[in-house]
């Protein structure tokens, strides 16, 4: 029954430690987003900026190519841990279902032991009820 337990709580720490890595990708994706929206913000800047000067306006071109490798970049990147972290999701389902697996066997446990308790005290009723039976009968 301890060694349940045991299991029970191994199964449960290998659930928080998915879920901290799973919030840890979350916030580097957060991070990734609001970086590509830094860098298409500041695009947005130079852009009007070149409006009014003929010289950045030739090579805006150039600039525009460079922030589109740019945001590609940070897509990759987005997508790469998106792809982690829905194995990390995987792995945490699997890992709830055995956690759940542990809990059924500690709760089976449970209710054979207490009606094996009660079985044994039941027995011991009837033992003394026979007895009590048996010498008021003499």
């Amino acid at each position: 029954m301890k060694s349940l337990h045991t299991l029970l709580k191994v199964a449960q720490r290998r659930m928080d430690e998915l879920g901290v890595e799973a919030a840890k990708i979350q916030v580097q994706i957060d991070e990734l987003r609001a970086k590509q929206g830094g860098i298409l913000a500041r695009e947005k800047q130079e852009i009007s900026a070149a409006a009014g000067n003929t010289m950045f306006a030739s090579m805006l071109p150039a600039y525009r190519m460079r922030v589109k490798q740019q945001v590609a970049e940070v897509e990759r990147e987005v997508n790469a841990r998106d792809a982690v972290l829905l194995d990390i999701r995987d792995k945490l389902q699997e890992a709830y279902v055995e956690k759940s697996k542990f809990e059924q066997l500690i709760e089976q446990e449970s209710k054979r032991v207490a009606n094996e308790r009660a079985a044994r005290e039941q027995a011991m009723l009837d033992e003394v009820a026979i007895n009590r039976a048996g010498s008021s009968g003499k």
